[in-house]
């Protein structure tokens, strides 16, 4: 076997188990997880299938070389969430090879640098990484590739090795600037021919200019049209406060108390122990530590030390009252390093006594079975969450509109983030939500009132941006709920309000009126019931909504009621009785879903309020017989 050829066959390996174990949790259709290791992947399941950009601070080589291998991918037949996934899957089996070789590199034998490389895929956070569309993994891959080559480098003096070393670090920094931090250990393990690059100066500084030049991608894709941009890389200005956005204003956080200190050095060491279990880290801390003293790599082993040490104080200063995306990813150099450790840990091992490496190598093995079984289910319920799935189901409730006789746009009006990213995925790759427009807040309210849509939210959005936010920018609001958890608001008070009842209101007794009530089955096992309620007159106090399903009509106990659907205040709890005006009219809807052995006779309608003794006091019930399946 060529020396080339040798050198490959462990990463090798170890890429092709790390691939395995990544394919069995890589998410494979639209991201419905808010857990931190989450945070972007909508943004990034949207960017790369429209040639788009992301966030600040741009990351152009990762959007550019993503969107062509997205592109690639849907040619065959793969949808583009699954496509942007794999993006990270490539990127983590690349870190992984680069990982093992590095070991291998330091001097652990090729079995364990494996092994080793195979801890480190399986670490929590580089396995999240990994499944996800994100931009991590190829940021390990770049750091990775810098400590191997600044190794080589280091001791070769090799010019192919420096330009490697370059390329690797250079694009690393532009590509995520936290990378910066590996300057001090690249500095300590190029020591030795810290004067071969004034040989090779050119070359090294041709090489280096390739990264920032990657950031032309930006204004190029805006120029060409492209639909999915953040911020405004077109302009001089947008575009440069995108190249040089550092994250630091964003993500630390420095503290003055010491008690403040500790919980964030507990907080990191926790993380740390998250990612892997304790034998791991002790083996690893041992190994480098060991590694450095028995082969005197005093220069390297302090080259090392440093990487990790600076990340780990990083991780620690990231904090903000939680643990955030950015504290996640701070730590993912640390851990990169573990895996060196276990490898070099257990090569000296063997060559103290063989048996006792090998028995160490397999009982490490058996542990890292365990641990990627337990930890399987974790990775899982990130990849596999279909929160999205709901917020697209309430959307689909009013596309198309409900109201076949109004010809005007729908226009659902979501907070920018994973709301939004859900459904624009959902409206354009997989072609639902039809004939309704869907926009994140950014959009202008005013804007689309003006132009005579009809302007929803969601609950989602209301939570986010309360109705007392959207008064102040578009003055005095009237609510109706359209479907449950949808809301349609406009400004316009009701031209014509209703000057008599109809003979089938139903009077509450309180200042309120129903004005009709529907009861419909909306599917199999659910009924929908659409309420309009009148004012009567000004109402002072704010009432409940109490919805019923029984089994007896009126119910002779708690066992009749078979199912509720209560509510704080009307219209989904966002607008309280105390703000209606007299004669306003509003609509609410409500959803029953029918027990499986239930057999309901009646809804019961009222409202309630509680008197100033705490007690329940209720408005007549309005009762609707339960319609035909």
């Amino acid at each position: 076997m060529s020396g080339a050829a040798k050198d490959c066959l462990w990463p090798a390996l170890a890429g092709l188990l790390a691939l395995g174990l990544f394919l069995s949790t890589f998410q494979v259709t639209i991201n419905g997880s808010q857990h931190p290791y989450a945070t972007d992947v909508g943004e990034i399941q949207n960017a790369l299938p429209r040639w788009g950009l992301i966030h600040r601070s741009g990351y152009p080589l990762y959007a550019a070389t993503g969107s062509l291998f997205v592109t690639w991918l849907r040619l065959l037949g793969i949808e583009p969430a699954a496509g942007a996934s794999l993006v990270s899957v490539v990127w983590g089996v690349l870190a992984v090879a680069f990982l093992t070789r590095l070991a291998e590199e330091l001097g652990a034998s090729g079995p364990t640098a494996a092994l080793g490389g195979l801890v480190f895929a399986a670490s929590t956070s580089v396995w999240a990484y990994a499944s996800l569309a994100e931009v991590h993994t190829m940021t390990l891959a770049l750091t990775v590739a810098t400590f191997l080559m600044a190794i080589r480098f280091g001791r070769t003096g090799n010019t192919g090795d420096l330009l490697l070393l370059t390329l690797a670090f250079s694009q690393g920094v532009m590509h995520q600037r936290s990378v910066l931090l590996l300057a001090p250990a690249v500095l300590v393990l190029v020591w030795p021919h810290l004067r071969s690059l004034w040989r090779a100066i050119v070359p090294t500084i041709g090489v280096a200019a390739m990264a920032p030049l990657t950031y032309l991608y930006m204004p190029l894709r805006v120029w060409t049209g492209a639909t999915w941009v953040f911020g405004s890389p077109g302009t001089w200005q947008g575009f440069w406060e995108m190249v040089l956005d550092n994250r630091v204003d964003r993500v630390v956080r420095w503290a003055v108390r010491g008690d403040v200190w500790r919980l964030r050095l507990a907080t990191t060491l926790r993380l740390l122990g998250d990612d892997l279990m304790a034998p791991f880290w002790i083996l690893g801390i041992t190994g480098l530590v060991a590694w450095t003293v028995t082969s005197r790599c005093w220069r390297e082993g302090m080259g090392l030390a440093a990487a990790w040490v600076l990340n780990l104080l990083l991780t620690i200063v990231i904090w903000k009252n939680r643990v955030g995306d950015a504290q996640l990813a701070a730590k993912l150099p640390v851990v990169a390093l573990a895996g060196p450790g276990v490898a070099l840990a257990l090569t000296l091992a063997s060559r103290r006594r063989a048996a006792v490496g090998t028995v160490a190598g397999a009982a490490v093995a058996l542990m890292l079975v365990g641990w990627g079984w337990r930890q399987r289910p974790f990775i899982l319920s990130i990849t596999r969450d279909d929160w999205a799935e709901g917020v697209i189901a309430k959307a689909a409730q009013v596309a198309p509109p409900p109201e076949p006789s109004d010809d005007r746009q729908a226009t659902l009006m979501v907070p920018w983030g994973h709301t939004y990213w859900a459904l624009a995925y959902a409206k354009t790759f997989r072609r639902d939500l039809p004939g309704l427009n869907v926009v994140d807040h950014n959009a202008g309210a005013r804007i689309v009132l003006d132009r005579g849509d009809r302007l929803l939210f969601l609950d989602e959005t209301l939570c986010v941006f309360p109705v007392s936010w959207w008064e102040d920018l578009l003055g005095r609001l009237y609510l109706d709920a359209v479907a449950p958890g949808v809301i349609e608001v406009s400004t316009a008070e009701p031209s014509e309000p209703p000057l008599a009842l109809a003979s089938e209101s139903f009077r509450l007794e309180n200042g309120l009126c129903i004005r009709s009530a529907e009861l419909a089955w909306r599917d199999l096992d659910t009924l929908l019931l659409t309420i309009r309620w009148e004012a009567l007159q000004e109402i002072e106090e704010d009432y409940s909504v109490a919805v019923h399903l029984v089994a007896s009509d009126p119910p002779g106990g708690a066992d009749d009621v078979l199912a509720q659907a209560d509510a704080r205040h009307p219209v989904n709890g966002w607008h309280p009785t105390g703000r209606w005006l007299e004669r306003e009219v509003v609509q609410d809807v409500y959803a029953l879903r029918v027990p499986d052995e239930g057999n309901p006779v009646a809804v019961r309608i009222a409202m309630y309020r509680v008197n100033d003794a705490g007690d329940f006091v209720n408005t007549r019930w309005h009762s609707l017989p339960i319609p035909e399946a």
